[in-house]
């Protein structure tokens, strides 16, 4: 199962968090299935988006509130096939975090710093 080793990643974060830590994780997935994403934030990691995209199983994108989209090396998938579609022209919100689907891929831009990525199968961009 690809979501196990998140949501075990997940569990431990929160059980080594101290009692009063605030934790909130919450995904979606293009309407195609092809690219996943989830939002993530704590008491002591700002908040950031991760994206995936089908047919490669240890890169990823991420953006926090504050830095550049990063292309990343990652050991596990926030590809959930149960995830919420988020349907092509709309958009999702995490604090100052925006990602907007559409036909071509998923946008996702910080508007405190205005930077970014574009992810889809065939490309990603990082700003």
């Amino acid at each position: 199962m690809a979501r196990a080793p998140v949501v075990l990643t997940i569990l431990i974060v929160a059980l080594l968090a101290p009692a009063g830590a605030q934790a909130a994780y919450r995904d979606f997935r293009s309407p195609s299935g092809k690219l996943g994403c989830a939002f993530y934030s704590d008491t002591e990691t700002p908040r950031f988006v991760r994206c995936d995209w089908a047919g490669v199983n240890d890169r990823g994108v991420t953006l926090t509130e504050t830095g550049k989209g990063k292309r990343v090396k990652v050991t596990d998938t926030v590809m959930n096939p149960q995830a919420k579609v988020l349907a092509y022209g709309s958009t999702t919100k995490f604090g100052s975090l925006r990602c907007t689907s559409r036909k071509t891929g998923i946008t996702c831009r910080s508007t405190r710093s205005n930077h970014g990525f574009v992810v889809s199968v065939e490309k990603q961009r990082v700003f």
